[in-house]
């Protein structure tokens, strides 16, 4: 499952980075979704995140407060449903 959220966040970082060329497509929620599930995928991946030039250190903090809002998502939806 990490391989598929890895693969489909990629996609989706190369739609967003095309997005900023081509003004059909929406370049910010393109890059949230990439964030969202890079981040469900690896720890590597935000950390490879975190490095990129000028904005990597500004998004970080947005990572990691989507990360732990998805986990204790998760935790609660699970606990529901038992």
């Amino acid at each position: 499952m990490k391989g598929v959220y890895r693969l489909s966040g990629f996609f989706f970082l190369g739609l967003g980075t095309l997005g900023i060329f081509l003004p059909i497509l929406p370049t910010v929620p393109l890059y949230l979704l990439a964030l969202i599930l890079l981040s469900r995928a690896s720890k590597r991946d935000i950390v490879r995140l975190k490095r990129i030039p000028f904005i990597g250190k500004r998004i970080y903090p947005y990572i990691k407060r989507s990360v732990k809002y998805l986990r204790s998502w998760n935790t609660r939806s699970q606990s529901l449903s038992t």
